[in-house]
């Protein structure tokens, strides 16, 4: 984050501005997918500027659970997307990704501000998809973080291996 988006955020939370407010911007990919979504909830059809480039946006009715710090380390964004289009598109491109891949879905979440969608105020954020359930209509992706250490990190300190922790009497 450029230190002018770090001012423009950080003027956005101190004045509250009535015209200018976050767009948040979900990139959904995966190597079996023949095109990459760039997906808002804004009614048109627009343009933003990328680490990689200029992308094309779709606009699509979506709601998107940022992922909270209540404790827990998962950190799991809740994406619920509707996906009523004649042609069903995102299922297709869904149906082309083989069902035995070690291969996540791939999202990106980005934040933008209103007045200038060629500076990232948030983001990347890199999630990978844990989950993706989908009906006539609509899909509901759970994503979180790329899960890089899965080994245990410690030892664990218990009466039974370290007698010493026991109280005395």
């Amino acid at each position: 984050m450029s230190l002018d988006a770090e001012a423009a955020l950080r003027r956005f939370f101190a004045s509250a501005p009535q015209n200018v407010r976050q767009i948040e911007v979900l990139q959904i990919s995966h190597s079996a997918m023949s095109k990459t979504y760039y997906l808002w909830r804004e009614p048109y059809t627009g343009t933003v500027t990328t680490e990689s480039g200029v992308r094309t946006v779709q606009p699509v009715n979506m709601e998107i659970e940022v992922a909270g710090s209540e404790g827990n380390l998962d950190q799991e964004f809740h994406i619920r997307i509707d996906t009523t289009d004649v042609e069903d598109e995102l299922r297709e491109q869904l149906d082309r990704i083989p069902v035995d891949t070690e291969e996540r879905i791939r999202c990106v979440y980005r934040v933008y501000m209103s007045d200038d969608l060629t500076d990232i105020v948030a983001g990347p954020m890199v999630l990978q998809a844990e989950s993706i359930s989908h009906q006539v209509g609509a899909c509901a992706i759970t994503a979180v973080s790329p899960r890089l250490n899965t080994t245990s990190t410690g030892d664990r300190y218990v009466p039974r291996e370290v007698p010493m922790l026991r109280g005395f009497r």
